[in-house]
């Protein structure tokens, strides 16, 4: 099993550590996601070209379904 370098003081983090962890990870996540999509948004309004807005209606899709 690879142990992290011993001279670090702790690399174990306890239950609540990864809870608020992974909680942060996942509010980080969603705030990228939104400011992503946001921006999608702005560029699909005034885009003008048909292929443009399918290329970026198709990239929303894709971070809506993998950022969720």
């Amino acid at each position: 099993m690879h142990r992290p370098c011993p001279d670090l003081p702790a690399y174990s983090l306890s239950q609540e550590q990864k809870t608020k962890g992974l909680a942060m990870l996942k509010q980080v996540k969603a705030q990228v996601r939104d400011g992503v999509l946001s921006k999608l948004r702005t560029d699909y309004e005034e885009a003008e070209s048909p292929t443009l807005k399918t290329a970026i209606n198709r990239r929303a899709r894709s971070i809506k379904r993998n950022w969720s």
